[in-house]
């Protein structure tokens, strides 16, 4: 979205919209576009309703939706957590990605968190893991987020993408961008966010709606995370910065520890989601209301079933130890859903203990038919590094 650029020219037309009562989509401007081939022609970019002191009402409908959403948000508490926080902001960061056309599996991004580039040069792997760290600086936010928190959490997504400009990483759009049409201008394209010249004033009216307390987690974040689609305020990222804004406002207001992965139902069938912003932004709130809160029930469906999966593998991971206490083998096995690659020297640093510990531990594993011993293959010269990986846990993940 975006393409070369253009000398662009205003000529102000206000539309007014039929329906008052929209949402969004309360007027637009006609403005003239005049790319690099010489084309001149009109076009209208999105305008928005701020949303910070709206009033916002809801259907019967999207209020009993919403409601059985928030229900659903108080089991997560019961769920067994073995673990399962690591495998959930993972879970979460991959699909969001995959619903961006990024989609390395389980194996891929775990090696690429423990291993250095010259080892693995995986860059789509390392998008996922970027993605990660976004995520996790941004559940540790404070609500309402500000305008240099969502600046934070892009240049973490974005950091040294190498198809981006540099001074675009981190730093909101100065250009007007589009999403399909050509690559020269907004022509025949499916949506075209606000005027660059209004994208601060959209993101801080944002940052002010995020301070509410009137409406329920989901409703906040679910309405949050389509105005934030609206604005798309970065020349690219929008997406994953958008998915990771609801997280925050989901898991901070509903007070929760872990994220609640609704990019994995989203990620299985984009269409429906991509309708549901869609509706949003054409002014039809309960309907993306009501796809948010149906979504919010299945990713929390979804955190069930894997968290008793990996409860019972790590169950039977401890069955073939045969071990009693403490061990170090078996404080590796704990850590396995967070850690499901593993090394000597990492093992002898996280628990305090002795390389040779380490390694007999790792062995022990090993033998078991609790790890597999394999090896990263450097690009550089020097010998592999000899690694450990609970595969069967990793296939667990792939499966889900």
């Amino acid at each position: 979205m975006g393409g070369t650029k253009a000398e662009i020219t205003y000529d102000f037309i206000s539309l007014l919209s039929d329906n008052t009562d929209k949402l969004n989509g309360m007027s637009e401007q006609v403005l003239t576009w005049t790319d690099a081939l010489g084309r001149s022609y009109p076009y209208a970019p999105y305008r928005t309703t701020p949303l910070a002191d709206t009033d916002i009402s809801f259907s019967s409908e999207a209020t009993l939706a919403l409601a059985e959403a928030s229900g659903a948000l108080g089991s997560i508490p019961g769920l067994p957590m073995a673990g399962i926080a690591a495998v959930l902001f993972r879970s979460e960061s991959s699909a969001s990605s995959l619903i961006e056309g990024v989609g390395p599996g389980p194996r891929r991004i775990l090696e690429a968190e423990v291993a250095g580039i010259d080892e693995i040069n995986d860059e789509q792997a390392r998008r996922v893991v970027s993605n990660l760290e976004a995520l996790e600086d941004a559940i540790s936010t404070a609500v309402p987020a500000q305008s240099e928190d969502i600046l934070r959490w892009h240049e973490l997504l974005m950091k040294d993408h190498p198809r981006m400009r540099p001074e675009a990483i981190g730093a909101y759009r100065l250009e007007q961008n589009w999403i399909g049409g050509d690559a020269f201008g907004p022509r025949n394209a499916e949506f075209i966010p606000p005027r660059p010249e209004d994208v601060q004033s959209l993101i801080q009216d944002l940052v002010a709606f995020s301070a509410r307390s009137d409406l329920t987690p989901v409703a906040l974040a679910a309405l949050a995370h389509a105005q934030f689609q609206v604005i798309h305020p970065f020349v690219d990222g929008n997406g994953r910065v958008g998915r990771i804004l609801l997280q925050q406002l989901l898991v901070r207001r509903a007070k929760l520890d872990i994220p609640v992965p609704v990019s994995v139902p989203w990620s299985r069938d984009t269409d429906r989601y991509i309708d549901g912003l869609r509706a949003f932004q054409n002014g039809d709130t309960d309907s993306w209301l009501l796809f948010a809160s149906w979504s919010v029930i299945e990713a929390i469906d979804w955190m069930a079933q894997v968290a008793g999966e990996l409860v019972g593998l790590l169950a039977d991971f401890r069955t073939r130890l045969e071990t009693r206490g403490r061990s170090v083998a078996s404080r590796v096995i704990d850590d396995l859903p967070g850690h499901p690659i593993v090394d000597t020297p990492t093992v002898a640093r996280r628990y305090e203990v002795t390389p040779q510990t380490a390694h007999t531990a790792l062995i022990r594993l090993a033998e078991a038919g609790v790890l597999a011993e394999r090896s990263f293959a450097r690009r550089r010269k020097g010998r592999p590094r000899r690694v450990f990986a609970a595969t069967e846990l990793i296939e667990l993940l792939a499966n889900q």
